[in-house]
């Protein structure tokens, strides 16, 4: 039998585990309160043990590691949960998904979360990849307005705006990172947002009268 393909898979397990390295030393210095040194590709480099130009290879560039980054931080937060919001047909249930979502990934890594955020206002780099995200939030709060509108009324446009802004600003890292600091537990920050989004949605109702 010929053993190129297993020689073949242990490399490419071996590029994989190099790869999963970088983004775990990446993460564990921004996860660091006591680190007040720059996070650049020589420091991850070091935290990794391996060479800068390794990163380069496995990412291609700073923003092709930090797009990673920002996928390894989804993946250990549970966002692919986000298709779940799409495959409910229940209204409530969708928003109830949507909230659980947002609220369990805000809670996966608080403090990477929270100073990449803070990073990002002298980044652009870094501010370029979570605006994209964010956009992402704010376009599945556009949807469940648009199916709560579709469904029970007929709201005027700006109030769908107001109310998809509204919900996006819910489910913002913003929201849940306050409260979380002021000593609320996840399950009732996520019960809190519920029902404020709820009443946000319920104003559309009102509004139409």
């Amino acid at each position: 039998m010929c053993p190129r393909p297993y020689r073949l898979g242990k490399r490419q397990a071996a590029t994989d585990e190099t790869r999963l390295r970088i983004l775990e030393a990446a993460r564990q210095l921004l996860a660091d309160e006591s680190n007040t040194t720059e996070i650049t590709m020589d420091t991850i480099a070091r935290k990794a043990d391996v060479s800068r130009l390794t990163i380069y290879y496995r990412f291609g560039s700073r923003p092709g590691l930090l797009e990673a980054l920002y996928d390894h931080l989804a993946a250990r937060g549970n966002m692919h949960r986000i298709a779940e919001v799409f495959h409910e047909a229940d209204l409530t249930k969708m928003l109830q998904h949507m909230v659980q979502v947002f609220v369990g990934f805000w809670g996966s890594d608080p403090l990477v979360l929270r100073r990449l955020r803070a990073m990002s206002v002298l980044d652009r780099e870094i501010a370029a990849g979570i605006q994209s995200r964010d956009s992402r939030r704010a376009q599945i709060s556009a949807e469940i307005v648009r199916r709560f509108v579709s469904s029970r009324l007929n709201a005027a446009p700006a109030e769908q705006k107001v109310a998809t802004d509204a919900l996006s600003m819910l489910t913002s890292f913003e929201t849940y990172d306050a409260m979380s600091r002021a000593g609320h537990a996840d399950e009732k920050i996520q019960q809190t947002l519920l029902d404020m989004a709820g009443t946000t949605l319920n104003s559309l109702s009102r509004g139409s009268n």
